[in-house]
Order: structure tokens, then sequence, then C-alpha cells
């Protein structure tokens, strides 16, 4: 019994420094919104959201990226679950503010008041990748740029509560992990 005793007090620092690897207010950097203003990844704390990455010229997935996320929010809404958006540019050096409002219209989100996009440098955004395993690179002949496709529901502490695929899998189980009741 000791010894079962002292493993799993020796495994409990382990278990919540994996917690703590996927968390993402563990980042301290500053974005840059649509705007042009800054935001912290901080500043999200004690929401719950959703967070993918995508860039503005993808000819590839992106685009049924945002358009899943569109019907996501719609599915969430009608849930009585609305969410913010957050959706990370993995393109900083493309993805100007003017290549932003291009990609709201694109996407008919000029309304769209829940979605943040936000663009960092890319060492923010290497970090950020890193941090939740979102694999990307970018072919420095083309640039274009291959990605995972995962989107993530980010709780209120800031760790990844669920995940789905934004290409093939249902909605369903991502909308049923979001609480009902959310502060």
């Amino acid at each position: 019994m000791r010894a079962l005793l002292l493993w799993c007090c020796l495994l409990a620092p382990l278990a919540h420094a994996q917690d703590d690897a996927k968390n993402v207010l563990a980042l301290d950097t500053t974005w840059r919104t649509e705007q042009g203003e800054p935001l912290k990844l901080s500043a999200l704390k004690g929401r719950w959201y959703v967070l993918t990455f995508v860039y503005t010229s993808c000819a590839g997935t992106c685009p049924l990226t945002t358009r899943k996320l569109k019907r996501l929010e719609q599915v969430l809404a009608q849930a009585g679950k609305p969410l913010d958006l957050v959706v990370v540019s993995l393109d900083p050096a493309h993805d100007t503010p003017e290549a932003l409002v291009a990609y709201r219209k694109r996407y008919q989100l000029e309304e769209a008041k829940r979605w943040r996009v936000l663009v960092g440098d890319d060492a923010q955004v290497r970090t950020l990748t890193m941090l939740l395993e979102f694999k990307y690179t970018k072919n420095p002949e083309s640039g274009v740029i291959l990605h995972d496709n995962t989107v993530f529901l980010v709780g209120p502490e800031g760790t990844v509560k669920t995940t789905m695929s934004s290409l093939d899998q249902p909605l369903e189980a991502f909308v049923a992990a979001v609480p009902s009741a959310r502060k």
C-alpha cells in the first residue's frame, strides 16, 4: 500500500506538468488583432472558446476549415452554447490587416462578432502550434503551408478540453463537450 501511495505521489506532479504543457495561458505572448490592436491570450482566461489555425491565401483545406467553423458557430448558437472563435494565422508575413479584411469578406464574416483572427510573429506561431502539437510546414519555394486540420475547444483555465478535425469529423461530440451553463 505504501508503494502505491508513493507511486501516486511521484506521478501526480508529472500528470499536472502534462496538463500545463497544453495550457495556452502558459504563453505570455501578445498577438495582433485584425484591427492591429494587441491581444494577449491571457485576455481569454475564464472563457470557453474555439481555437484553430488557417492562412488567408490557402487554396487547400483552410477554406474547408473556415466553412466548418461557420457551421460550428451556428450549431453552438442553436444549442444555446455560443463561443468565441479564435483563428490564428499560420502565415504572419502575408496575413496583413488588408488580407484579413479580404478573408472576412470572402467568407461573409464581416459581421461575425465572435470571430477573432490573430496574427503573431513566426516564433509565436511556432511556439503555440508546438504547445498544441499542431503540425505545419511551409514550402520555401511555393509558399504553400501544409498543416494539420485540428480545431481545439479551450476551457476557461486555458487547457484543451477536446479536439476535432475540421475536415471529416462530425460536430456533435465537439458541441456536446461545451458546457451548457458557462460563466
